[in-house]
C-alpha cells in the first residue's frame, strides 16, 4: 500500500549557498585593486562618494547608492573616485539553473534610482548594519542567510526577463550538463553511503555529461566555460569541495569513507586533492573544527 499515493510534495532541496569576504570600508582616493577574478558572485554596494568598475573594458561609475554584480571568473578592476565608502560581498551558490540563469541575465551595473536597486536596497543595508554588531551568533547568521535568500528573489524574477526565448541556447545546454554533473555526484555518494561500495559504471564523469547534450568533447568545454567561467573538471570539483564539506561535519562518516564515496581509490590522494583545493588537510579540518570558506 502507498501510504503517500495522494500526497502533495514540496521539491526537494540539495543545494549549498555560501557567503563570505563581506565588509565596510572607507578608503583614501588613491586605493585601487589590480585586476583580478573570484570563483563567486561579487557584489558592491557604494555607500558614500564615487568607485569605478571596469569590466572587459567598459568602465562604470558606481556612485551613492549604486550596486554592481560581478559573475564569477569574470577579470575586473576597480579604484576610488572621491570620498568612497562601499560595502562588498561574495555568495556563491551550487545550484546549476540558477546560476547560469544569473549569469546570463543580469548586468554589472545598477545605479541608485532603478527598481532593482530598489527593490535590493533593505537587505543590502540589513547586512551592512550587522557589521557593527561584534556578536556574531546564530540569529546573525539566519539573518545573514535570510536576506541574503530575498535578494536572490530579486535576482532570479530579474534574470528571469532574459531567459524567457533561450531554452536552446548554449547557456541551456551547458545547465544541462552542470545539472547532470551535480545530480550524478549526489548520487554516486549516496549510493556509496548506503552500500558501503562503488557500484560499476556509478563514478560520475565529465565526459558523460557532455554526451548527454551530443556535443564534442572540445565544443562541450568551450560552451560550459563560456556559461559558468570555469571548465566542466572544475566545476566538478567545486561540487566536490561541497559534498566534503557536508560530510566531514557528520563525526560518523570517516575520512576514508569520505574519499572513497567521492571516488577516490585511497585516503591518501583525496587528502592530496582536498589540501590542493583548500590549503588544509581533511584531517585538520576534523580536529580543529575548521569552518571552510573559499
Amino acid at each position: 500500500m502507498d501510504f503517500l499515493e495522494n500526497a502533495k510534495k514540496l521539491p526537494v532541496l540539495d543545494w549549498n549557498l555560501t557567503f563570505f569576504g563581506a565588509h565596510e570600508q572607507k578608503v583614501r582616493d588613491d586605493w585601487a585593486v589590480p585586476v583580478e577574478k573570484h570563483y563567486a558572485f561579487e557584489c558592491i554596494y557604494i555607500l558614500e562618494g564615487t568607485e569605478f568598475l571596469n569590466v572587459y573594458g567598459k568602465t562604470y561609475p558606481l556612485n551613492s547608492g549604486d550596486f554592481a554584480l560581478i559573475p564569477p571568473e569574470v577579470l575586473h578592476r576597480v579604484w576610488a573616485g572621491k570620498s568612497l565608502k562601499y560595502f562588498c560581498f561574495h555568495f556563491d551558490l551550487d545550484d546549476p539553473t540558477l546560476k547560469a540563469q544569473l549569469i546570463e541575465g543580469l548586468d554589472y551595473h545598477y545605479p541608485k534610482d532603478s527598481q532593482f536597486t530598489g527593490l535590493l536596497k533593505p537587505h543590502l543595508s540589513k547586512l551592512d548594519g550587522l557589521i557593527s554588531d561584534q556578536s556574531y551568533d546564530f540569529d546573525t547568521k539566519m539573518i545573514i542567510q535570510i536576506e541574503l535568500s530575498k535578494m536572490l528573489q530579486i535576482f532570479f524574477q530579474d534574470s528571469k526577463k532574459v531567459r524567457q526565448n533561450s531554452e536552446t541556447s548554449t547557456t541551456e545546454y551547458a545547465r544541462i550538463m552542470a545539472d547532470y554533473l551535480k545530480d550524478k555526484l549526489t548520487t554516486q555518494v549516496l549510493d556509496y553511503l548506503k552500500n558501503g561500495y562503488m557500484a560499476d559504471g556509478s563514478l560520475v564523469e565529465v565526459s558523460a555529461a557532455i554526451e548527454k547534450v551530443g556535443f564534442s568533447d572540445g565544443y562541450g568545454f568551450r560552451i560550459f566555460k563560456k556559461t559558468y567561467g570555469i571548465s566542466p573538471r572544475e566545476y566538478l570539483t567545486k561540487l566536490k569541495i561541497n559534498e566534503a564539506k557536508k560530510m566531514l561535519a557528520k563525526p560518523q562518516y570517516s575520512i576514508n569513507e569520505i574519499g572513497n564515496a567521492l571516488g577516490y581509490k585511497n585516503v591518501a590522494n583525496f587528502s592530496r586533492q582536498f589540501k590542493r583545493w583548500t590549503q588544509t588537510t581533511p584531517s585538520e579540518v576534523r580536529k580543529n573544527g575548521r569552518k571552510l570558506t573559499w
